[in-house]
């Protein structure tokens, strides 16, 4: 190798940890701001142009739409979600999962204006997989509706779903068998649930408590 193209690489290589240890350095300031419930210092980071580049957009927006939840600004945080909502910027894959996350958040928690708000938005994308489970998971949810476990069921028998979104539907149709009463089903899909969701998944506090309580 000659000494034009080692210098080439080396120039790289250096290029290359700079800009990574800036992006981590910038990323350690906003976990440690949100951990601290700053969002001013939030926002003023993930405002700032060279943060923006660095992580881009989405992830910038998504730093700013938590600490706005976490301290309860909610005038914020109204404003920044329906931009989130509206923003075409942001890649189809992290839109989706912005969707899918908050959505599901809001059901959880029993939010129905933001949930009315999110669901609006899922019904644009186009996909209907996502709509329609989206749609079912806001009837039991949100309405209490038990009438859709045949449907659900025929869904999960067909493979129509797989990964987070099979879990919500093997969710709901465990919601529905507890709405009737019949706990040994609601126990049985639960627990199918629980092995479809990652750790972190926000169903999971809500699925460990519930066989924690059952099985008890």
């Amino acid at each position: 190798m000659n000494p034009i193209t080692i210098f080439i690489v080396v120039v790289a290589f250096a290029a290359y940890l700079i800009f990574q240890g800036i992006k981590n350095f910038q990323l350690h300031n906003l976990n440690e701001s949100l951990r601290k419930r700053d969002s001013e210092t939030v926002e003023r980071i993930a405002d700032m142009g060279m943060t923006r580049r660095l992580l881009g957009e989405y992830v910038c927006d998504l730093y700013k739409l938590r600490v706005f939840y976490v301290t309860k600004e909610e005038d914020k945080f109204e404003k920044l979600l329906k931009h989130m909502l509206k923003a075409e910027k942001y890649r189809p894959d992290d839109r989706e999962s912005f969707l899918e996350t908050y959505f599901h958040t809001f059901l959880i928690k029993g939010n129905r204006k933001y949930a009315d708000w999110i669901l609006e938005a899922i019904r644009k994308t186009g996909n209907q997989k996502f709509i329609r489970y989206s749609e079912e998971s806001y009837a039991v949810m949100l309405d209490k509706r038990s009438d859709l476990i045949d449907k659900m069921e025929e869904d999960i028998n067909s493979k129509l779903y797989y990964g987070f979104a099979l879990g919500v539907v093997l969710f709901m149709v465990a919601k529905q068998y507890s709405y009737l009463g019949d706990d040994r089903n609601a126990l049985e899909y639960m627990r199918s649930a629980k092995a479809c969701f990652h750790p972190k998944a926000v169903y999971m506090p809500v699925v460990d408590r519930y066989l924690e309580e059952a099985e008890a």
